[in-house]
């Protein structure tokens, strides 16, 4: 059986060569069959895996997408009580999420750590505990620092 993807299947509209589509039920999910005048396909993602809907309405929003707005639905072999049984685990996307939430988690505690410093070092200027440096102190400070790196990236 011929496949086709999304993009593909535009062009094989805008060129004429789709005579049909028809979703029919595959489970708890509905597939895309197209008829071509070459034969039948099947809709399929990037992975070239039969591209399955579980709601029709997403579906024909797709089909309407590529330039169709009528299709056939065979609901003979679809079994919405299946839908548990095709959940599959994803335990890929569930590490990355946690680590997404662990490093948002990291951020927000890093932000609130220096924010609080920056106030820290604001309050102790307006009390007088923070020594404030003239322009000079901190040309000799800044030239120190600027000596002492360059001494370390020559070793």
């Amino acid at each position: 059986m011929q496949t086709l993807n999304l993009a593909q299947l535009k062009t094989a509209t805008l060129a004429g060569g789709v005579t049909g589509i028809t979703l029919r039920g595959d489970g708890a999910a509905f597939v895309v069959n197209v008829h071509t005048q070459r034969g039948e396909a099947i809709m399929v993602t990037s992975r070239q895996q039969p591209r399955r809907f579980a709601d029709p309405r997403k579906a024909l929003q797709v089909l309407r997408s590529t330039g169709w707005n009528e299709c056939r639905l065979d609901a003979t072999q679809w079994r919405p009580e299946d839908s548990a049984l095709e959940r599959t685990a994803r335990p890929d996307r569930s590490m990355a999420l946690k680590a997404a939430h662990e490093a948002a988690q990291a951020d927000a505690d890093y932000d609130r750590w220096f924010r609080a410093k920056v106030q820290a070092s604001q309050d102790g200027i307006q009390d007088g505990s923070n020594r404030v440096y003239t322009e000079a102190e901190w040309k000799i400070r800044r030239a120190d620092m600027i000596a002492r790196i360059k001494a370390q990236q020559t070793l």
